[in-house]
């Protein structure tokens, strides 16, 4: 595999005042022995941030206290699928942090529940990163903002279109009813660029067999290239082994997917990906908290940013073995190559 990254972030070396370090070994001490923490107690600054494990969110964790090394405490609570929102609340309360971060769909949906439970409290600011459809999210959350983790489909088709020699106008796609309002957004973004979206859209519960049949209809129909979603929903495990990737295993086209870990070879599914670049989302993430902590640690809209750095990811084996023919020249710009 081959890496380049465009990126123009360089990672600093993180330096903390032997104040603010002291402060933070205390107040580490504290949480290791199980001792409340008052607000006079603890460093005004202190950010509480929830997040699975993994190395995509470790990276923009890294992102995030990098760029606020010296001007504020991160404490980072792992959680779970089985992770209950009274897991949030009981941290909330022994830590009193001025902010909340949360990395990935879980810990959001359960600070959703917490929220929910705990309606009359007033909530303190929180952002979001890393989680899927975050627009959809936000509407049932107060003082929360955050950065979308999904990539625009024109953003992956017109790159793709200077990778491939063959001409890309119209890209299928399959997604379920709950998407809609996100497909009309995207086929309104793509006939800027000229480009039509073929959509086929399925109920929210949906089969193996139905999932097959308007698969089997939609690569049936003259499509250049193939968009696949981010819908969990849609690339359930017993979907991408049962329909997914028997489907796909005689269709010559490019296949464009929104995580590169379905650009894997063995895999044979996605040929070109773009996401978020994690390192960045983190560094985005915090220039958003400290416009929060210069106004007083108040949020005054509700927005949703789009990521400002992104990576793009090309498999070329499997793009050989499809007889996809590619410009070897555009290669080197992008980031990731799998030969």
């Amino acid at each position: 595999m081959k890496t380049k990254r465009f990126s123009s972030i360089t990672q600093g070396i993180t330096q903390v005042l032997h104040s603010r370090t002291l402060s933070f070994i205390l107040l580490s001490l504290s949480l290791l022995l199980g001792m409340s923490i008052s607000h006079s107690e603890q460093m005004d600054n202190t950010i509480l941030l929830f997040s699975p494990r993994g190395n995509n969110f470790q990276d923009t964790i890294k992102g995030l206290s990098d760029d606020l090394a010296g001007d504020a405490i991160i404490i980072t609570k792992w959680m779970n699928n089985t992770t209950e929102n009274d897991s949030i609340a009981q941290s909330i309360k022994k830590i009193n942090p001025r902010l909340l971060v949360f990395l990935g769909n879980t810990p959001l949906q359960a600070y959703t529940r917490y929220q929910k439970q705990h309606s009359d409290k007033k909530f303190i600011p929180a952002i979001a990163l890393s989680a899927l459809h975050l627009d959809r999210q936000l509407k049932y959350l107060n003082n929360t903002i955050g950065i979308r983790y999904e990539i625009p489909a024109v953003t992956s088709l017109v790159q793709l279109r200077t990778i491939v020699k063959a001409p890309i106008k119209r890209v299928g796609v399959i997604y379920r009813q709950w998407m809609n309002d996100f497909i009309v957004q995207n086929k309104a973004y793509c006939k800027q660029e000229d480009i039509e979206l073929v959509a086929i859209r399925m109920p929210n519960s949906i089969s193996i067999n139905r999932l097959s049949y308007q698969l089997k209809h939609l690569l049936h129909k003259d499509i250049d290239a193939l968009w696949v979603v981010n819908d969990n929903g849609l690339l359930h495990a017993r979907f991408i082994q049962n329909v997914w990737v028997p489907l796909l295993k005689n269709f010559n086209k490019p296949v464009v997917v929104g995580i590169q870990k379905l650009t894997k070879t063995n895999l044979n599914f996605g040929i070109f990906s773009v996401e978020a670049d994690h390192y960045a989302l983190g560094v985005q993430g915090a220039e958003m908290i400290a416009e929060i902590m210069a106004n007083g640690w108040k949020i005054d809209t509700h927005k949703v940013e789009p990521p400002v750095s992104i990576n793009n990811i090309l498999n070329v084996k499997l793009s050989n073995k499809k007889n996809i023919r590619l410009n070897q020249q555009k290669l080197e710009q992008l980031d990731t190559l799998i030969q």
